[in-house]
């Protein structure tokens, strides 16, 4: 029996998929990671295969095939966010705790397991009556799995949402550790999830010309594969794991130097449930910004908090609740409000007029030139040479 299009194009994702999770499961680089998202994919590809062959020859061929299709689901949910928590994970390893995400798994499987026992000839017995055979497949257990994934990938962005707010108040530059392809990886999946649901309703209430694409939304777990191929073969650093700060950093140098820096008048009730008390906040605010002007931290690209934290004598903890309560900021943003400072003045000094802007954003710390660009117009409502000719034109 000749294929159908629908089902070549269900084989090719599928043939993909199966090369994806083999070079995923080999890598050397955050192995976990890797091999979890290795295993989803490959498991994604079965159930391609699976529902590409969803017809009434196909399982009285192969009988004992049927209702795999219902337990491999249980897992996409669950690898996905542990994938997530690994790929964003200080120390990505397997933990005893994960194993609870397992329970769904195991769950379907003993509810599974009466029909799995069954001999070929009793499967075919159900499987002759292939439309009724098909109704069950809208039954509470695979609404259960719609619900599961949508869970699950809900609280993957929640994750990913968490860990980009940590490296904002760790690091001065993420331009490698942002994660941004993971984001859409995950917002790609939630569509892809919410279409299915659309249209598994639609076939299981017979509404309308929805019922027609129930065939085909598979196809958008097929564009999903490709996807993440694509990524991991034109961008394989997308999948390194890179290191975040210790927690752990020195006590705090007793007789450190300070310079006198005017600060605002905070109200007091604002730093009431900090553990600094205000004269010793205030005390941090004018050393840090001591350092900072003078000794110009801010010009190391790849500053961190704990950098800073060692540098200062103030606990990494401490540091970061003085500039996001009383600065009212993050980590990047407090760095980089210093960087653009420096480029603005490098911008318009003659002394600096025969290096590009390029050469300046490095100058002035920041790692490339689009980070440079975005923050400076973040920052000062221009580009930098909005910044040039608007300052010519005051001169």
């Amino acid at each position: 029996m000749p294929f159908t299009i629908l089902q070549l194009l269900l084989v090719a994702g599928a043939a993909q998929g199966f090369l994806l999770a083999f070079l995923l499961v080999t890598r050397r680089v955050n192995p976990l990671a890797s091999r979890l998202l290795g295993l989803l994919i490959f498991l994604i590809s079965i159930q391609t295969l699976l529902v590409g062959f969803d017809n009434r020859e196909f399982f009285l061929r192969f009988p004992h095939l049927s209702k795999i299709s219902w337990l491999l689901p249980s897992l996409f949910g669950p690898l996905l966010f542990l994938f997530t928590r690994k790929i964003t994970s200080e120390k990505p390893i397997w933990k005893r705790a994960d194993c609870i995400h397992l329970v769904p798994f195991i769950v379907y499987f003993f509810y599974l397991l009466p029909y799995y026992a069954k001999s070929a000839a009793e499967k075919s017995a159900y499987l002759d009556n292939f439309e009724a055979a098909l109704q069950d497949d809208f039954g509470f257990l695979n609404q259960l799995t719609n619900f599961l994934h949508l869970f699950y990938v809900t609280l993957s962005l929640f994750i990913v949402k968490k860990y980009q707010q940590g490296i904002l108040n760790s690091f001065s530059d993420i331009t490698q550790i942002r994660l941004r392809w993971l984001r859409q990886l995950l917002l790609f999946v939630l569509t892809v999830m919410l279409i299915s649901v659309i249209i598994f309703y639609a076939k299981k209430w017979n509404i309308g010309w929805l019922t027609q694409l129930y065939r085909y939304h598979y196809l958008g777990v097929v564009a999903l594969i490709y996807w993440i191929g694509y990524k991991a073969l034109s961008q394989p650093r997308i999948f390194n794991q890179f290191e975040l700060p210790v927690t752990h950093v020195p006590e705090p140098k007793k007789d450190v130097s300070i310079s006198v820096v005017a600060e605002e008048e905070i109200p007091k009730n604002k730093y009431q449930k900090s553990t600094l008390t205000n004269d010793v906040a205030d005390t941090y605010l004018k050393q840090l910004a001591h350092l900072m002007e003078n000794e110009k931290l801010y010009l190391r690209q790849e500053l961190t908090i704990q950098d800073l934290a060692e540098r200062t004598g103030i606990s990494r903890h401490q540091l970061s609740q003085l500039i996001n309560e009383r600065l009212e900021k993050n980590f990047y943003d407090f760095v980089n409000e210093y960087r653009v400072k420096e480029a603005q003045r490098m911008l318009v000094d003659p002394k600096y007029k025969h290096l590009t802007t390029l050469a300046i954003s490095g100058e002035a710390g920041f790692n490339s030139k689009a980070t440079f660009n975005a923050v400076f117009k973040k920052i000062t409502g221009q580009t930098p040479s909005e910044y040039i000719k608007s300052y010519k034109e005051v001169v």
